[in-house]
């Protein structure tokens, strides 16, 4: 095993930050050129519940979970603890790609404040640039695609 030099492994220790660092910024700037952030209003939660998917998931073949408000026929069908329930908050907000109003979905139960969330509340969050129906605040499991919702006509 050959042994690197001090000033080998400095060198080798520097250029891992720099990428890191450089990461870090990349991420950073396209955050700002795509996303333009916005203060919303909650104006509806809904506590909704789905079957727990498997432990193991195969990506693009497992399906989506789906998400109901009936509970407790989630509970009756297959079993209090393979039934997991969640916070969704509703809202509406401007499109800077297209200047429409489109309305929002996340998963979340706490408001910025790291308080309960309440309907009236204010949150931030980010719309895209470039796609009209695509927001974020970079902090819900809403995004992962398993828990993206778009809401129907009737509802959910």
């Amino acid at each position: 095993m050959s042994q690197l030099s001090p000033k080998a492994l400095l060198v080798a220790l520097v250029l891992m930050v720099l990428i890191v660092v450089m990461l870090f910024l990349s991420l950073l700037a396209v955050r700002i050129a795509l996303y333009v952030p916005q203060t919303v209003s909650i104006d509806r939660i809904d506590v909704l519940c789905s079957k727990r998917p498997p432990r193991r998931q195969i990506p693009w073949v497992t399906p989506p979970r789906r998400w109901s408000s009936d509970c407790a026929g989630l509970r009756r069908q297959f079993g209090r603890s393979d039934v997991s329930e969640d916070t969704f908050i509703s809202f509406a907000y401007a499109s800077p790609a297209d200047r429409r109003n489109y309305r929002g979905v996340l998963q979340r139960s706490l408001n910025d404040l790291s308080q309960p969330a309440r309907t009236g509340d204010r949150i931030e969050i980010e719309a895209s640039r470039l796609m009209p129906e695509t927001f974020t605040d970079w902090s819900s499991p809403s995004i992962d695609p398993e828990n993206v919702i778009r809401p129907t006509p009737n509802g959910y």
